[in-house]
């Protein structure tokens, strides 16, 4: 297995959406007192997620279209035509930018993603597999509520493709077969109100515009029209070609970088940027920690038998799921990925920008809902394969997605759609007393559910 993976670069469709469907005017002739023209189109951005998988060392596919489909009186909107490859085993702790541009406002139904391309790269070394995709690629993204776009305000959908849950294992041994199900949830943010993605945000281009203030323009590598804003601060980590700290003053007009930050929206979306990688040469090493961290000098991985040494600096943050750590959060035996560099092509070792302190993986159940879920305790009862059953309460905060293979479509639903005889997949963790399993998301079977 390969323990390195270059950074994937900004991708090509950034700003790059129908533009002739923007609407408002100039202004240029009106008297300097007149009222500012009210905004004609609303803004989208997609970004695209995934959670992990140890069964591959790659899974890749291409986007070939996105598309938002209107309601009565709403025509639908054509973002992205084109071909986008992405490995979603990359996402796992970032998320990427799909598309970034204007639409008409209005109420959608739906968001249509259409994939072709499906690769699953075994991390035994073994061919690849070439799992077939339910309705030619298309997979349609469901809102009850409906998706709505305001003037003047940006959504954000936040598209999590969940490759571990949509890549469903048929059979055992030499019949066993590999099966996509279209196993993806959408999440629908408001920017203006301040709701956006809790996750890092990576990027990889060229800075250009720089303001020795801090901020500067990144555009794509291979379409330098696609472009977004940066900005950094005096938090902000910066580290140059060999993975050593510096500072924002060394960075040129041409610079290959990564950038990993967050967004905000201010008017239009802008990155802001937690670590500054100067160079293009960054890289992510996987390991388990295999040191008790007592000092902020060196960090020792095991990945595959290999030994891994990830030095530490000053400069270098660490981050869970759940946001911003210290090196506290670093511990003997914790599964990490490392941001940085090889100093002098060292493969053995690396120079650490960020450290990722990845989460516990969720434990599954699967089967048939066996009575009628109680709304007032969120508890029901799953039978199980093996004839035995457990009692599983679903959090408040957890998802309930409705899967139906046969249309390709992914409704975001609630508690209250669960019903008895369901058939579903959980994900959560074992928890003491007598309702021993708390959920996180429940995965509903519509073809194989009454």
């Amino acid at each position: 297995m390969n323990i390195s993976k270059t950074l994937m670069p900004l991708p090509a469709l950034m700003l790059a959406v129908l533009l002739a469907s923007c609407g408002g005017s100039s202004g240029s002739n009106q008297p300097a007192d007149a009222p500012a023209p009210q905004a004609t189109t609303g803004s989208i951005a997609l970004i695209l997620t995934d959670r992990a998988s140890d069964d591959f060392a790659e899974i890749n596919l291409n986007v070939i279209e996105a598309i938002l489909i209107g309601g009565e009186g709403v025509s639908q909107q054509v973002l992205f035509q084109g071909i986008e490859p992405i490995d979603l085993l990359a996402l796992e702790n970032y998320s990427e930018p799909i598309i970034f541009g204007e639409v008409n406002p209005g109420i959608y139904t739906k968001l249509r993603l259409v994939i072709d391309g499906l690769e699953l790269v075994p991390v035994d070394g073994s061919p690849s597999i070439y799992p077939p995709l339910p309705a030619n690629g298309k997979i349609d993204l469901l809102d009850p509520q409906g998706i709505e776009v305001l003037p003047g305000r940006t959504l954000i959908a936040e598209i999590d493709m969940e490759a571990n849950k949509a890549i469903h294992i048929v059979g055992a041994g030499k019949s066993k077969q590999y099966r996509f199900r279209p196993v993806v949830k959408a999440t629908f943010m408001d920017g203006d109100l301040g709701v956006l993605p809790d996750r890092l945000a990576r990027l990889e281009g060229k800075a250009g515009m720089i303001d020795a203030a801090g901020s500067f323009e990144l555009c794509d590598l291979e379409t330098p029209d696609s472009c977004i804003d940066v900005a950094t601060n005096a938090s902000t980590s910066v580290f140059d070609s060999d993975g050593l700290a510096t500072d924002f003053s060394t960075l040129l007009d041409g610079d290959t970088v990564v950038v990993i930050g967050n967004y905000t929206v201010d008017g239009s979306i802008l990155l802001n940027a937690v670590i500054l990688e100067i160079g293009g040469n960054a890289v992510q090493i996987q390991g388990e920690v295999v040191n008790d961290v007592t000092n902020d000098e060196v960090l020792l991985l095991k990945n595959d038998g290999n030994d891994i040494v990830a030095e530490l600096q000053a400069a270098t943050r660490y981050y869970d799921a759940d946001g911003a750590r210290d090196i506290t959060a670093v511990t003997l035996g914790a599964e990490v990925e490392v941001e940085g560099v090889h100093p002098a092509g060292d493969a053995d070792r690396i120079r650490a920008a960020l450290v990722f302190i990845e989460p516990e993986e969720d434990e599954q159940l699967a089967g048939t809902i066996a009575n009628a879920p109680d709304a007032t305790t969120r508890q029901f009862t799953l039978s199980k394969a093996d004839l035995s059953e457990q009692c599983v309460e679903v959090g408040a905060e957890a998802d309930v997605l409705l899967v139906d293979t046969a249309l390709s479509t992914v409704t975001m639903g609630m508690f209250a759609d669960l019903a008895q005889n369901q058939v579903v997949d959980i994900f959560g963790a074992t928890v003491e007393g007598a309702c021993s399993f708390l959920a996180n998301e429940v995965i509903v079977d519509v073809n194989a559910s009454p």
